[in-house]
Order: C-alpha cells, then structure tokens, then sequence
C-alpha cells in the first residue's frame, strides 16, 4: 500500500506544472511578447530570417508588450499562418 502511495506521489510530481514548464519551449509566437523576442539576441535573428519585412518595420516597437498571436488577428496580411508555425518551429530550437 505504502509503495503504491509513494508511486502516485511521484506519478503526480512528474506532471506537476514546473515540472512541464522545463518542456516548454523558451520562447513562442504564443506567450512571448514580441518584445522578449526583440530583447534576445537568437530569438531576433530567428525572427528577421523567418519575417524579415515585419521584424524590420518600425511599427513593430509598438507591439512590444503583446505577442505575435495577438498581432496576428489584427493584421493577418502581415503575419500569415505557415509564417506563423515556422517561427514558432525556429523559436522552439532555441534553448
């Protein structure tokens, strides 16, 4: 009984949220601001290879607190669905 008990525990620990979190991908066109994406070095490079016209436009720094999902309904022309998953593929590389 006691085996059984402390197998659940650890059953339960293993999909505790911090221990999904460490799956989680770093950055995401989902959860990360645009400008998390900006701030960091790789995730910016990412975004100008995959985006190029729309992480070199100056409206861009107007976005900052929001996330390229949000972006993404209020002008969909700019950020086109397979655009969208291919950054989010690129993104999740980097660790």
């Amino acid at each position: 009984m006691i085996r059984k008990l402390v197998a659940a525990a650890a059953f339960a620990m293993a999909l505790s949220p911090v221990a999904l979190a460490q799956d989680a991908p770093k950055f995401s066109t989902k959860t990360s601001t645009i400008g998390q994406l900006l701030d960091n070095a790789e995730a910016k490079a990412v975004f100008a290879k995959v985006m190029p016209e729309v992480a070199a436009s100056p409206q861009l720094e107007q976005a900052r607190e929001m996330t390229i999902e949000d972006v993404k309904g209020m002008a969909p022309e700019y950020f086109p669905e397979e655009k969208v998953k291919e950054l989010d593929v690129e993104l999740a590389k980097i660790k």
